[in-house]
């Protein structure tokens, strides 16, 4: 299933198509880790020397409110491939499906990036590092989106 915005489609059609959100994994538990975790954890990525992690930069989709949050993300070509580690119903990826796109931090550049579509976790595994990709399956994580550059984005 390919879940993506465009200016057609409004967020109750978008939400209708992807159906209703699946449960927390894990039961939440590690939502509620990573809600306590992600301020730590927010200093760390987006730098020059972490490739492991990104800075999503999106806005709220009801305040308008900047938010920043801390995501696993590997480069890929014209974009970016996100883990959703705890599924679909996370703010930054609805924001970003919402606005039609934000900004990702990563490895000290900021890069405007188009609204996030579901992708097959076979095939972009292999864009993650062995010992991440290791760590993702342990993890149980099956759900990856991509965002492309919005520079190099043609519709």
């Amino acid at each position: 299933m390919t879940l993506s915005a465009s200016p057609t489609h409004t967020t109750t059609e978008l939400r209708e198509t992807a159906g209703p959100a699946p449960k927390p994994r894990f039961g939440g538990v590690l939502w509620r880790i990573s809600r306590l975790t992600g301020p730590a954890m927010l200093p760390l990525a987006g730098k020059r020397w972490n490739p492991i992690f990104a800075v999503v930069e999106h806005r709220g989709r009801k305040t308008g409110r900047a938010y920043r949050t801390p995501v696993a993300a590997r480069r890929n070509g014209d974009g970016f491939i996100i883990a959703l580690a705890f599924g679909a119903q996370v703010d930054w990826y609805r924001n970003l499906v919402a606005a039609g796109g934000g900004s990702i931090r990563w490895r000290g550049d900021v890069y405007s990036v188009t609204a996030p579509e579901r992708v097959d976790a076979a095939t972009v595994l292999t864009t993650f590092d062995p010992v991440q990709r290791l760590l993702l399956r342990i993890a149980g994580i099956d759900g990856y989106v991509q965002v492309c550059d919005a520079e190099s984005f043609h519709a």
